[in-house]
């Protein structure tokens, strides 16, 4: 197998290293950080063609990306949120038709989701909540700009909600209830962060806190985000509320194993129409709840 990364932030992070334990013969792209080529253009000249792709760059670079590398894969990964809307996905999709696409669902493909799953079952509300104290990605820069990120922690956390809930119930069957996208801070108001740095003179304009509330049959599910909570701690978790109890998870960032099957799965799937049909579905969903905040 030989795959393609675009971006060697998080693709050098995660995405080098679980696809070299695959034995996959990795390729990569970064105009600026360290890699094999800088352009996607030079590494297509070489090396010609590619059973998996990930990119992991800028949200305004992923279409043009995704569409230069179609012609050339077998899979290609696009990291969250996908593209800027559900229209751009769709489109993308049918021009090329002899590849496949797959917004990265990599929680999905955690060991714990059986489990989650059951628990789900027994609950009248379920609760999935990325809230960070301090942790706005980079203020002033393409993270916090609404042309560039196409949204703030809708476009950065919520898919990852989406995703679990996706997984966890049947979400064609569900009805939204309620959703909050908020920008409750100024580039001004902002003089520290745990991701990144600051730019004062750059763009802040995006929602820093969101939270989305569907029912699907008896159950109650609250996805919610927020980047700069200002508590002394950090709540990455689901949490499971029943008659008589309730049951909590933290969750963290997602292990390595997760992203390695989550490969294995669609490669394994390459040629099952289902299994990608399933992907689109997901995929124009996901995108249709954000790009709509």
């Amino acid at each position: 197998m030989k795959s393609l990364i675009i971006g060697m932030g998080f693709g050098n992070a995660v995405y080098k290293p679980v696809l070299e334990q695959m034995g996959s013969t990795v390729v990569t792209v970064d105009s600026v950080r360290p890699a094999d080529f800088k352009t996607v253009e030079e590494a297509i000249a070489e090396h010609k063609h590619f059973d998996t792709v990930n990119i992991c760059t800028p949200n305004f670079t992923h279409e043009l990306l995704a569409r230069t590398v179609a012609p050339h894969a077998y899979i290609v990964f696009v990291e969250k949120p996908g593209v800027q809307d559900s229209k751009c996905w769709q489109c993308l999709v049918e021009d090329f038709p002899k590849t496949r696409f797959m917004m990265v669902k990599n929680n999905q493909y955690r060991e714990e989701i059986k489990q989650f799953k059951s628990l789900a079952d027994q609950s009248d509300k379920v609760y999935i909540r990325w809230n960070n104290a301090n942790r706005i990605p980079s203020p002033g820069s393409w993270f916090t700009n609404k042309e560039l990120a196409f949204g703030g922690v809708s476009r950065d956390l919520i898919p990852h909600m989406l995703s679990y809930y996706c997984e966890l119930t049947d979400y064609t069957k569900g009805s939204k209830l309620d959703a909050v996208s908020v920008q409750n801070y100024l580039l001004s108001d902002i003089t520290s962060t745990d991701y990144g740095t600051i730019n004062p003179n750059g763009v802040y304009d995006v929602d820093d806190f969101c939270k989305l509330e569907f029912k699907n049959g008896d159950i109650t599910w609250v996805l919610s985000a927020n980047w700069k909570t200002n508590l002394d701690h950090d709540d990455s978790s689901i949490a499971f509320s029943m008659k008589n109890s309730a049951v909590r998870h933290a969750l963290g960032l997602c292990p390595e194993s997760a992203y390695k099957k989550m490969i294995e799965t669609a490669v394994s799937n390459l040629n099952n129409n289902e299994f990608w049909n399933k992907q689109l579905k997901q995929d124009l969903w996901i995108h249709e709840q954000i790009e709509n905040l």
